[in-house]
């Protein structure tokens, strides 16, 4: 069950450990175990058209990558899925994803220097 801030326009589904820190700081808590329980989450809160950015976790996002285009597709544009590490730190892929989505927009293989 959600615990919500009071006038809370961000949410974030992530483990009960983190959705609980986030809760604290007056974010909307969608605590789930599973990439299946948080796919379900996501739609149901999409859904509800009140939150503005929705945070969810990397592995979580990584999880969810074959129904990440038809959940957001159900939020036309609105709300921002932001992704974060979780406490084990990123894994890298995200910004792998991104390396690909922007390569692909522009038309070209771009290089990241570390």
């Amino acid at each position: 069950m959600a615990q919500d801030g009071a006038s809370s326009r961000v949410a974030i589904v992530a483990d009960k450990y983190l959705a609980t820190g986030f809760r604290f700081t007056g974010v909307a808590s969608f605590p789930v175990r599973d990439a299946r329980e948080a796919a379900a989450t996501l739609e149901r809160i999409m859904l509800q058209d009140k939150y503005d950015v929705i945070i969810i976790t990397e592995k979580l996002s990584m999880a969810l990558r074959k129904e990440r285009p038809a959940i957001l597709a159900r939020g036309k544009g609105r709300p921002v899925i932001a992704i974060i590490p979780d406490f084990e730190g990123p894994t890298g892929e995200r910004v792998q994803e991104l390396h690909t989505l922007v390569s692909q927009s522009v038309g070209a293989d771009l290089k990241f220097k570390s």
